[in-house]
């Protein structure tokens, strides 16, 4: 059994996670999850101010298991050499589950509300401007609102409620992970070391 150590972010405990026998586990942690009842996985990684941050985030029965971290943290070649094998125990286990890519229905919701609210104070500013209720400032205050209008509607469309997250298979997004890793990933029943 291998095990995987990495630190999520910076102000948080180190974590040790290992699979056994078809069950996720973190050591400290709850009770183990059962690969095989996991109902979806969802991945996710992005990048704010120069720190990337990503998750895998498996729901069952049990509630939803998080595993998380960030650039700032440490171990971030062990965190996706753990998911890595999650996904590659989920293609053994569940072949036909597929794993969404991109945001969760919470935060697609909060990032449409953000971009319909800057759209349409956006749209307000343009009218603000263009009808000189500013009196003066009427062309910046056009300017920004056309900037709000370009920057915050894509926003909105990608995140509408009603479009559902792409998902792929396991094993393809275990080969994302690899790649965006840059190191080879380890065939987890192969290598029984510890990260």
């Amino acid at each position: 059994m291998r095990e995987y150590t990495f630190k999520p972010a910076p102000i948080r405990k180190e974590q040790t996670w290992a699979i056994k026998d078809g069950h996720l586990m973190r050591r400290g942690g709850a009770s183990a999850l059962d690969l095989a009842a996991v109902s979806s996985a969802s991945w996710n990684t992005v990048s704010y101010r120069g720190t990337r941050s990503a998750w895998l985030h498996l729901k069952s029965d049990q509630g939803v298991t998080k595993i998380e971290c960030n650039d700032q943290g440490g171990g971030r070649e062990a965190f996706f050499a753990l998911v890595h094998a999650v996904l590659l125990e989920l293609d053994r286990l569940q072949p036909d589950l597929g794993v969404a890519k991109g945001y969760s229905a919470p935060w697609r919701i909060a990032l449409f509300v953000l971009g319909i609210a800057g759209t349409l104070l956006g749209l307000f500013l343009i009218f603000a401007g263009v009808t000189n209720m500013t009196g003066r400032g009427s062309i910046e205050a056009g300017i920004a609102g056309l900037a709000m209008v370009v920057l915050l509607f894509p926003v909105a469309w990608t995140c509408r409620p009603n479009l559902k997250a792409q998902t792929y298979p396991a094993r393809d997004m275990a080969r994302e992970i690899a790649s965006l890793s840059g190191a080879p990933m380890p065939d987890p029943q192969s290598d029984p070391g510890e990260a």
